[in-house]
């Protein structure tokens, strides 16, 4: 009788402990996904002096959420741990001003939403003439932390000559541009565009360069939830939510296109 009862609690116990390492990825119901997202690149992600996230990248996920039915989960993380988070399952997707790029597409599947111009971000009238990525050479270039963005600016520091500082976040990249400690920041226009709302008159835009790079949602491999993403950025497309968002926050609408 002891035995069939202590072999009943072991069983009862392995349920509990089953279901407790299974719960950080049930979703409460009516959750469409969970989302990882870096709050430090506005106007695409921030974070107000509250702590609550905000920008493009924000609403933009409640719409899709709202789309498939459903709400959206915030899961704060670290830029360069976005995409380990969600290969360990603490979200659904990644939606953070994430360019969708060979290499990370080798490891997660990507949906683009948007795309946008990358940009050489300079004083208000651009006092160092920098008109084009030549004229890095001899500069001090700021730059988001863990960014493509860095990437190639390290490919190209040896041969242009320039000093290159590395930040946290976009904004504070560019808060060097405010205090005089950078001259320029590599970013992109929607970067750019904020900047220069937040900032009238202390901020410009250098050189625009003429290709473009696309945003995308990333999820794992072999999740369905790819194909219903598709589905849901169509329909924001065809009616007007994402232009009526990237209005909201100064973007061209034309990124959303």
């Amino acid at each position: 009788m002891r035995k069939l009862v202590l072999l009943a609690l072991v069983a009862a116990l392995g349920l509990v402990a089953a279901g407790g390492a299974g719960a950080s990825h049930r979703h409460a119901a009516g959750t469409a996904f969970s989302y990882c997202d870096n709050p430090t690149f506005p106007p695409m992600e921030n974070a107000t002096t509250g702590g609550k996230p905000t920008g493009f990248d924000i609403d933009f996920a409640n719409a899709l959420a709202k789309q498939m039915g459903g709400t959206a989960k915030y899961v704060f993380s670290s830029f360069s741990g976005l995409l380990p988070a969600l290969g360990a399952k603490r979200c659904d997707v990644v939606i953070s001003g994430i360019f969708v790029t060979p290499d990370r597409t080798k490891q997660f599947p990507a949906v683009a939403y948007m795309h946008s111009h990358r940009a050489l971000i300079v004083s208000g009238g651009n006092p160092k003439h920098i008109t084009s990525p030549a004229g890095l050479k001899g500069k001090s270039v700021a730059v988001q932390q863990g960014t493509k963005y860095e990437a190639y600016l390290k490919a190209k520091q040896k041969s242009l000559g320039f000093t290159l500082h590395s930040y946290p976040g976009d904004s504070d990249a560019i808060g060097q541009i405010l205090i005089g400690r950078a001259d320029v920041v590599l970013s992109q226009d929607t970067s750019a565009a904020y900047a220069m709302s937040k900032h009238p008159g202390k901020v410009a835009i250098g050189y625009l360069f003429p290709q473009t790079d696309k945003f995308g949602v990333y999820y794992r491999k072999g999740d369905s939830i790819g194909a219903r993403i598709a589905t849901a950025i169509k329909a924001l497309k065809a009616n007007g939510t994402l232009t009526a968002i990237a209005k909201k926050y100064n973007i061209p609408t034309g990124d959303v296109k």
